[in-house]
């Protein structure tokens, strides 16, 4: 049996290929844009994203167009009585044009988008970090007046004394291990303290106030790095590979069309 020559059908092939990750790269971007809310800035970024990471589907799709025309003919050329616009190759350069001029928009609207959503995720940690200070503050400040006036009341001193011995006998019994008797030991200790001093409870209450403010304002650093993080991880990876889509689109999109003699000169001959 002889061998078949499958050469002829690597083009058809090709040709399918090509035109299923155009049409479904299109498919899918008009999905992404439905339904549209521009107004949004944080689902504008996130389209453009998911644009730029799905850019390179279309190109692919270009690239098995143009090896297939080029297995036919050996060129992108048509013949002199074809008819540019009757073919899919040119409206498939065509859109190639035009995806680089949308790449080309998405450059810079992206990263100023971007960075407004930075901005606006700065100001709201800005403004639940101060609201969370003031919170403290007056819990804080709430808590030091119910202690004080609880100390003033000979009642609440007696139920002070009845916890301290509490706490004195647990400790003597060796009932408490581990954990529960350094907790029980720093109990004791602070009630000693109110109980010899209770002017301490401002100075005690300033130190709490202290720590939690600390661990707050760590909370806003990591937050305020992690937004900003966002913004050059999204905003100028995507920027630049928007950018980058850019300039392959418009130059297949033009080399294509000069080839084809569109864009001036004439048809470069097709080889037999």
């Amino acid at each position: 049996m002889k061998a078949t020559n499958s050469l002829p059908t690597a083009p058809f092939i090709l040709r399918i290929v090509g035109i299923i990750l155009i049409l479904s790269a299109l498919v899918d971007y008009i999905s992404l844009l439905i339904p549209p809310n521009f107004s949004d800035k944080a689902w504008f970024a996130n389209v453009v994203t998911q644009f730029v990471d799905r850019g390179i589907i279309p190109m692919v799709g270009l690239g098995f167009l143009a090896l297939s025309a080029f297995l036919e003919a050996g060129s992108l050329a048509l013949g002199d009585r074809a008819k540019p616009f009757t073919t899919f190759r040119f409206w498939a350069l065509l859109l190639s044009l035009l995806l680089g001029l949308v790449f080309l928009i998405a450059f810079p609207l992206h990263l100023n988008n971007t960075r407004q959503v930075s901005d606006q995720a700065l100001e709201r940690i800005d403004r639940e970090s101060r609201d969370a200070e003031t919170q403290l503050n007056a819990q804080v400040q709430q808590r030091q007046d119910q202690i004080s006036a609880a100390l003033r009341d000979p009642n609440q001193a007696k139920q002070l004394d009845d916890q301290l011995r509490q706490i004195d006998a647990a400790i003597a019994s060796g009932q408490l291990k581990g954990d529960q008797l350094t907790q029980a030991q720093r109990a004791q200790k602070e009630l000693q303290a109110l109980k010899a001093n209770p002017g301490s409870v401002a100075d005690r209450a300033k130190e709490f106030r202290n720590q939690q403010l600390t661990q707050l304002r760590e909370r806003r650093q990591q937050a305020e790095s992690q937004a900003r993080g966002e913004f050059w991880k999204t905003g100028v990876r995507v920027g630049i590979s928007s950018l980058l889509l850019s300039l392959g689109y418009f130059l297949i999109g033009w080399s294509g069309l000069k080839e084809m003699g569109i864009l001036g000169g004439k048809r470069k001959p097709v080889m037999r």
